[in-house]
Protein backbone atom coordinates (compact mmCIF):
# COMPACT_ATOMS: atom_id res chain seq x y z
CA UNK A 1 0.00 0.00 0.00
CA UNK A 2 1.10 3.38 -1.09
CA UNK A 3 -1.33 5.67 0.28
CA UNK A 4 0.16 7.79 3.37
CA UNK A 5 -2.94 8.02 4.76
CA UNK A 6 -2.59 3.74 5.49
CA UNK A 7 -3.65 3.51 8.97
CA UNK A 8 -0.42 1.37 10.28
CA UNK A 9 -2.19 0.53 13.34
CA UNK A 10 -4.97 -1.63 11.07
CA UNK A 11 -4.49 -5.37 11.53
CA UNK A 12 -6.83 -7.28 9.81
CA UNK A 13 -10.39 -5.88 8.22
CA UNK A 14 -13.47 -7.47 8.98
CA UNK A 15 -15.67 -9.18 6.63
CA UNK A 16 -18.34 -10.18 8.03
CA UNK A 17 -18.42 -13.81 6.63
CA UNK A 18 -17.49 -16.46 9.13
CA UNK A 19 -14.18 -18.68 8.66
CA UNK A 20 -16.25 -21.29 6.91
CA UNK A 21 -17.76 -19.29 4.42
CA UNK A 22 -14.19 -17.36 3.74
CA UNK A 23 -12.62 -21.03 3.25
CA UNK A 24 -15.59 -21.89 0.50
CA UNK A 25 -15.00 -18.87 -1.34
CA UNK A 26 -10.79 -19.62 -1.46
CA UNK A 27 -11.68 -23.21 -2.51
CA UNK A 28 -14.09 -22.14 -5.30
CA UNK A 29 -11.18 -19.58 -6.76
CA UNK A 30 -8.85 -22.23 -6.84
CA UNK A 31 -11.26 -24.98 -8.58
CA UNK A 32 -12.88 -21.99 -10.77
CA UNK A 33 -9.37 -21.28 -12.23
CA UNK A 34 -8.34 -24.92 -12.94
CA UNK A 35 -11.50 -25.59 -14.68
CA UNK A 36 -10.69 -22.00 -16.84
CA UNK A 37 -7.51 -23.13 -17.25
CA UNK A 38 -8.45 -26.10 -18.99
CA UNK A 39 -10.47 -24.42 -21.69
CA UNK A 40 -7.45 -22.89 -22.77
CA UNK A 41 -6.09 -26.46 -23.18
CA UNK A 42 -8.44 -27.73 -24.69
CA UNK A 43 -8.36 -24.88 -27.19
CA UNK A 44 -5.02 -25.97 -27.91
CA UNK A 45 -5.69 -29.33 -28.04
CA UNK A 46 -8.33 -28.47 -31.19
CA UNK A 47 -6.22 -26.21 -32.81
CA UNK A 48 -2.96 -27.83 -32.74
CA UNK A 49 -1.46 -25.80 -30.46
CA UNK A 50 1.15 -26.93 -27.38
CA UNK A 51 2.59 -25.16 -23.89
CA UNK A 52 4.59 -22.64 -25.80
CA UNK A 53 2.23 -21.51 -29.01
CA UNK A 54 -0.72 -21.93 -27.22
CA UNK A 55 -0.57 -18.96 -24.90
CA UNK A 56 0.23 -16.98 -27.65
CA UNK A 57 -3.13 -17.16 -29.18
CA UNK A 58 -5.48 -17.19 -25.75
CA UNK A 59 -3.45 -15.35 -23.55
CA UNK A 60 -6.63 -12.57 -23.57
CA UNK A 61 -8.73 -14.74 -24.61
CA UNK A 62 -12.56 -15.14 -22.13
CA UNK A 63 -14.33 -17.96 -21.57
CA UNK A 64 -17.12 -17.02 -23.72
CA UNK A 65 -14.49 -16.71 -26.44
CA UNK A 66 -13.19 -19.76 -26.13
CA UNK A 67 -16.43 -21.99 -26.19
CA UNK A 68 -17.10 -20.20 -29.11
CA UNK A 69 -13.55 -21.16 -31.33
CA UNK A 70 -13.28 -24.86 -29.65
CA UNK A 71 -16.97 -25.60 -31.06
CA UNK A 72 -15.93 -24.32 -34.42
CA UNK A 73 -12.49 -26.28 -34.46
CA UNK A 74 -13.98 -29.24 -33.07
CA UNK A 75 -16.92 -29.53 -35.75
CA UNK A 76 -14.05 -29.00 -38.40
CA UNK A 77 -13.49 -32.84 -38.55
CA UNK A 78 -16.67 -35.14 -38.44
CA UNK A 79 -15.27 -37.94 -36.19
CA UNK A 80 -15.85 -35.43 -33.95
CA UNK A 81 -19.18 -35.73 -33.67
CA UNK A 82 -19.29 -37.12 -30.13
CA UNK A 83 -16.00 -35.13 -28.52
CA UNK A 84 -18.44 -31.81 -29.67
CA UNK A 85 -21.76 -33.01 -28.03
CA UNK A 86 -20.18 -33.56 -24.85
CA UNK A 87 -18.15 -30.85 -25.57
CA UNK A 88 -21.53 -28.22 -25.66
CA UNK A 89 -23.01 -30.28 -22.54
CA UNK A 90 -19.82 -29.22 -20.34
CA UNK A 91 -19.79 -25.87 -21.33
CA UNK A 92 -23.19 -25.12 -20.40
CA UNK A 93 -22.47 -26.60 -17.34
CA UNK A 94 -19.28 -23.99 -16.70
CA UNK A 95 -21.39 -20.94 -17.66
CA UNK A 96 -24.09 -21.73 -14.97
CA UNK A 97 -21.00 -22.47 -12.81
CA UNK A 98 -19.37 -19.51 -13.47
CA UNK A 99 -22.44 -17.22 -13.29
CA UNK A 100 -22.73 -18.52 -9.77
CA UNK A 101 -19.01 -18.01 -9.01
CA UNK A 102 -19.07 -14.22 -10.32
CA UNK A 103 -21.74 -13.11 -8.43
CA UNK A 104 -20.40 -14.58 -5.53
CA UNK A 105 -16.97 -12.65 -6.16
CA UNK A 106 -18.12 -9.49 -7.60
CA UNK A 107 -21.24 -9.04 -5.92
CA UNK A 108 -21.84 -7.53 -1.80
CA UNK A 109 -21.86 -10.03 1.22
CA UNK A 110 -23.97 -8.72 3.55
CA UNK A 111 -23.85 -10.59 7.14
CA UNK A 112 -26.90 -11.78 8.66
CA UNK A 113 -29.57 -9.14 9.85
CA UNK A 114 -30.19 -10.55 13.19
CA UNK A 115 -32.77 -7.52 14.05
CA UNK A 116 -34.64 -9.13 11.06
CA UNK A 117 -36.98 -12.29 12.26
CA UNK A 118 -36.27 -14.79 9.26
CA UNK A 119 -38.70 -18.31 9.39
CA UNK A 120 -36.11 -21.00 10.40
CA UNK A 121 -37.14 -24.51 8.71
CA UNK A 122 -35.46 -27.72 9.23
CA UNK A 123 -32.85 -27.21 6.49
CA UNK A 124 -32.28 -23.56 7.73
CA UNK A 125 -31.06 -23.50 11.11
CA UNK A 126 -28.30 -21.93 10.52
CA UNK A 127 -28.64 -18.19 9.39
CA UNK A 128 -27.22 -17.44 5.83
CA UNK A 129 -25.88 -14.60 4.45
CA UNK A 130 -27.26 -11.90 1.97
CA UNK A 131 -25.87 -11.72 -1.72
CA UNK A 132 -26.70 -7.76 -2.82
CA UNK A 133 -26.67 -6.97 -6.56
CA UNK A 134 -23.88 -3.80 -7.12
CA UNK A 135 -25.70 -0.56 -8.12
CA UNK A 136 -23.74 -1.34 -11.63
CA UNK A 137 -25.49 -4.19 -12.28
CA UNK A 138 -28.79 -4.38 -14.24
CA UNK A 139 -28.97 -8.46 -13.87
CA UNK A 140 -30.61 -10.62 -11.46
CA UNK A 141 -32.07 -10.11 -8.16
CA UNK A 142 -31.23 -7.36 -6.27
CA UNK A 143 -31.04 -9.64 -2.95
CA UNK A 144 -30.38 -13.55 -2.74
CA UNK A 145 -30.32 -15.63 0.44
CA UNK A 146 -27.40 -18.38 0.72
CA UNK A 147 -25.77 -20.65 2.87
CA UNK A 148 -21.98 -22.02 2.95
CA UNK A 149 -23.39 -24.92 1.84
CA UNK A 150 -24.59 -23.62 -1.03
CA UNK A 151 -20.55 -22.29 -2.10
CA UNK A 152 -19.60 -25.76 -1.13
CA UNK A 153 -21.51 -27.91 -3.33
CA UNK A 154 -20.86 -25.66 -6.26
CA UNK A 155 -16.61 -26.15 -5.46
CA UNK A 156 -17.45 -29.89 -5.47
CA UNK A 157 -19.47 -28.93 -9.14
CA UNK A 158 -16.47 -27.14 -10.53
CA UNK A 159 -14.36 -29.89 -9.21
CA UNK A 160 -15.85 -33.09 -10.93
CA UNK A 161 -16.38 -30.53 -13.86
CA UNK A 162 -12.48 -30.29 -14.02
CA UNK A 163 -12.08 -34.40 -14.19
CA UNK A 164 -14.50 -34.17 -17.47
CA UNK A 165 -12.65 -31.26 -19.05
CA UNK A 166 -9.27 -32.75 -18.46
CA UNK A 167 -9.94 -35.84 -20.71
CA UNK A 168 -10.96 -33.49 -23.48
CA UNK A 169 -7.51 -32.34 -23.55
CA UNK A 170 -6.46 -35.75 -24.45
CA UNK A 171 -6.86 -38.29 -27.92
CA UNK A 172 -8.75 -40.68 -27.63
CA UNK A 173 -5.55 -43.32 -27.81
CA UNK A 174 -4.29 -41.28 -24.71
CA UNK A 175 -7.13 -41.60 -22.86
CA UNK A 176 -7.63 -45.31 -23.20
CA UNK A 177 -3.99 -45.81 -22.15
CA UNK A 178 -4.48 -43.98 -19.08
CA UNK A 179 -7.83 -45.53 -18.56
CA UNK A 180 -6.47 -49.34 -19.11
CA UNK A 181 -4.98 -48.79 -16.06
CA UNK A 182 -7.66 -49.03 -13.85
CA UNK A 183 -9.40 -52.35 -15.67
CA UNK A 184 -8.29 -54.41 -12.67
CA UNK A 185 -9.58 -52.18 -9.83
CA UNK A 186 -13.02 -52.98 -8.14
CA UNK A 187 -15.69 -50.49 -8.83
CA UNK A 188 -16.65 -48.20 -6.67
CA UNK A 189 -20.53 -47.71 -5.54
CA UNK A 190 -21.12 -48.97 -9.06
CA UNK A 191 -18.61 -46.83 -10.88
CA UNK A 192 -15.08 -47.90 -12.52
CA UNK A 193 -11.99 -45.93 -11.18
CA UNK A 194 -11.37 -45.20 -15.11
CA UNK A 195 -15.09 -43.26 -15.21
CA UNK A 196 -13.99 -41.35 -11.80
CA UNK A 197 -10.41 -40.57 -12.83
CA UNK A 198 -10.83 -40.35 -16.21
CA UNK A 199 -14.52 -40.01 -17.81
CA UNK A 200 -15.18 -40.00 -20.76
CA UNK A 201 -18.28 -40.77 -21.87
CA UNK A 202 -17.61 -40.46 -25.41
CA UNK A 203 -15.17 -42.61 -26.18
CA UNK A 204 -15.67 -45.49 -28.66
CA UNK A 205 -19.10 -44.04 -28.79
CA UNK A 206 -20.85 -45.17 -32.62
CA UNK A 207 -21.04 -41.87 -34.69
CA UNK A 208 -24.38 -40.84 -35.13
CA UNK A 209 -25.79 -40.80 -38.52
CA UNK A 210 -24.90 -38.01 -41.17
CA UNK A 211 -27.97 -36.24 -41.69
CA UNK A 212 -28.38 -37.11 -45.85
CA UNK A 213 -28.13 -33.82 -48.20
CA UNK A 214 -31.16 -31.85 -48.56
CA UNK A 215 -32.80 -31.26 -52.14
CA UNK A 216 -31.13 -32.72 -55.55
CA UNK A 217 -32.59 -34.85 -58.07
CA UNK A 218 -34.52 -37.92 -57.03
Amino acid sequence: MTLPDYPSTTVNWDTGLTGEMLRALGHLTVVSAQAEELLHQIYWHHAGLDERSGPIVTDNFNPKRLEEDITKLAALDKSNANILADLKVLFAEFRTLNTKRNRWFHWIWLPPDRDVPRPLTVLDKVPGFRLKRPVYSQKGLEMQDFQTADVQNCCNDFAWLTYRLRSHTFTDEQLREKRSGYQDQPPLNGISFADLFWPAPWLDKPLPPENPASGGLR
